[in-house]
């Protein structure tokens, strides 16, 4: 869980404001929507022009002013921003009087490389604890009522949980779920009376087979909210039937531009009023629906950092239908991973989407993907009884069909995962052209 101080989110007003608002906005005729995504665009965008020094600098070199920017349209005229730029350059996209903003300095997670170090301000941290509050409560839940957020932590917690009574939290860390029994997480559970769960989905399943394996009975929640990690077929599937609530995802990022919440009608939902999502195809133009693209994002309202068009390296499909909930706000289809996850073959063809070959497999409690330095493919599965040959069989016909038969591959059934040093779950490990050792070399049998 981000630190929470009621510093951060102490403006009775903008709370107010917000609540009233983004509760009749996600049912907004399109009209109306997109002319309160123009002004927030406007907004943004005249103060970036005029306090920040990449765009001011970016606008002054063209002539271009903000009254050059009309229309949604015209935001594909400001430059992609890459992460690079922003690893190398923080100060550049540092607001004028900066300090002024209230700001709060956070680090990326990492996982694809050297953390970033970005910062929020006191109007982007109310409107996403306003825009998470709105889409828990699509389950039912209520503000104030206990919940559990379930991940890894930068920063150890002394008894691998702890009471985050500022928010009626429990933070429990990964290091507890698989250091102790079931049983010692499913009492606190039923202690702190917790009515939702959030937190990475490898996590969150593991956690439920545990308790699963030792018999323990636990307290069903209202609703399951997945963060951090993509939400594989499989796992969501796992945790759908052992707990029969709604399994809702959530795509988010520390950089506080984009936000997509998954309703119980099982569309992905851009909060329009947080930011503006384009996804781009690799030439560069819009994807159509049912194309994949990469996530381009545009923050609306930190004003502290602002990050317009951003490129974050996650993929997703585009989709223009409605959402059977009956809410307006735009759905992309679905989000379909990282740019690095994805591996190479000997033509020099990159394939992503390798969670696709999981689809239909039935006996498979956890995989990863790595690729080991000699371009090998290893799959390692952790398993259940019912995956047998037939269901090997399935598996390696489908990963087939996504790499070619060229790539040496192989299935091994393990009883734990081999690479598991990220803070965050990778489901495709790439060692290519790393400097890290390949991962432990385990006893099991192989496919192929």
């Amino acid at each position: 869980m981000k630190e929470f101080r009621f510093s951060d989110f102490l403006s009775p007003g903008r709370l107010l404001t917000w609540r009233r608002l983004l509760w009749r906005s996600q049912y907004f005729p399109p009209e109306r929507l997109l002319e309160l995504q123009q002004r927030l665009f406007r907004n943004i965008l005249r103060h970036a022009l005029a306090r920040v020094p990449f765009y001011r600098n970016w606008a002054v070199a063209r002539g271009l002013r903000p009254e050059d920017f009309r229309t949604l349209d015209d935001l594909r005229r400001l430059p992609l921003i890459t992460k690079d730029m922003v690893r190398e350059h923080p100060e550049s996209f540092m607001a004028d009087r900066f300090q002024r903003c209230y700001p709060s300095e956070r680090l990326t997670s990492g996982t694809t490389g050297t953390p970033l170090r970005v910062y929020w301000d006191k109007a982007s941290n109310v409107l996403e604890l306003m825009c998470s509050w709105r889409h828990y409560s699509w389950a039912g839940y209520r503000v104030g009522a206990p919940f559990v957020d379930l991940r890894s932590y930068l920063q150890p917690l002394a008894e691998g949980y702890r009471w985050n009574w500022r928010c009626r939290g429990l933070e429990v860390s990964s290091d507890f779920v698989q250091s102790h029994p079931g049983r010692d997480t499913a009492s606190l559970l039923r202690r702190f009376r917790v009515r939702l769960w959030r937190g990475n989905p490898t996590i969150i399943e593991a956690l439920i087979h545990k308790m699963n394996t030792e018999n323990v009975e636990f307290p069903k929640p209202l609703a399951v909210v997945t963060i951090g990690e993509q939400l594989l077929p499989h796992v969501r599937a796992s945790i759908s039937s052992a707990l029969g609530v709604p399994v809702l995802d959530q795509y988010g990022l520390m950089e506080h531009n984009a936000l997509i919440c998954q309703c119980p009608a099982g569309g992905y939902h851009v909060a329009a009023e947080y930011g503006l999502i384009e996804i781009l195809k690799e030439d560069g133009t819009p994807a159509s629906p049912g194309e994949e693209g990469q996530i381009i994002a545009t923050g609306l309202h930190n004003r502290a950092f602002p990050l317009l068009r951003y490129a974050t390296r996650d993929y997703a499909v585009a989709s223009d239908r409605l959402c059977s909930c009956g809410r307006t706000l735009p759905l992309v289809a679905f989000i379909s991973g990282r740019n690095d996850d994805r591996v190479l073959t000997p033509d020099g063809r990159w394939v992503k989407n390798m969670q696709q070959a999981f689809n239909g497999v039935s006996g498979i409690r956890q995989g990863q993907i790595i690729q080991e330095r000699d371009a090998g493919l290893h799959v390692y599965v952790i398993t259940t009884p019912s995956f047998g040959p037939e269901q090997e069989a399935l598996l390696m016909r489908q990963l087939r069909q996504k790499v070619g038969r060229s790539l040496p591959l192989r299935i091994r059934r393990v009883d734990a995962l081999p690479h598991l040093a990220g803070r965050k779950f990778k489901f495709v490990v790439n060692l290519l052209n790393e400097g890290t050792s390949s991962p432990p070399r385990l006893s099991s049998p192989g496919a192929e």
